[in-house]
């Protein structure tokens, strides 16, 4: 599944037209050390605007004698960035953003089962550096915001409910060009 989710960033990459930095490929390193892989594509498409859509695939395992746990799931976001910074243009500087986004995921245990699909949509304010030349460079995308989230569970957990605002924080490391 991985190798899917890169090879359709991959392919959404070669859509649009390369020009220098106005794509960025990103990935959150923070999700890796959880089971996590979130890879995002980011497409400048006016000097004060872009777009990007986020694949996320989760597989995580835990095993500790007496307990032991899956979890896998998937889910897409898409945004649309409004860069703000009168100095520098997208992909670049301060950007709020409304995203909107799915996901579906399934745990099992050796006592539970269940799974659950969420519907979220939101705002976002960040800011994204780009370093290096004119054609390339290193990003560091940082945000927060807020997600109003709709979470629908089914077999052992379906007594969790979640629907109300969440916050959240980002944190993504890419490759501009």
């Amino acid at each position: 599944m991985k190798k899917l989710l890169l090879i359709a960033l991959i392919a959404v990459g070669f859509v649009f037209n390369s020009h220098a930095q106005e794509n960025v490929l990103k990935v959150n390193p923070l999700g890796l050390a959880f089971g996590s892989l979130q890879l995002g594509y980011e497409h400048a498409l006016s000097d004060k605007s872009s777009f990007q859509i986020d694949l996320a695939y989760v597989n995580y395992n835990v095993n500790l004698g007496l307990v032991s746990s899956k979890a896998t799931g998937f889910g897409v976001e898409g945004q649309y960035r409004f860069y703000v910074s009168s100095s520098k243009s997208a992909p670049r500087g301060w950007f709020f953003a409304p995203a909107i986004s799915y996901s579906s995921a399934k745990a099992t245990s050796r006592s539970l089962t269940g799974k659950a699909t969420a519907f979220s949509g939101g705002i976002l304010a960040g800011y994204q550096w780009v370093f290096g030349g004119k054609d390339s460079g290193f990003a560091l995308d940082l945000n927060f915001g807020a997600n109003y989230a709709n979470v629908s569970t089914s077999g052992d957990i379906s007594s969790v409910k979640i629907d109300g605002i969440i916050p959240r924080i980002g944190l993504a490391l890419g490759y501009a060009w």
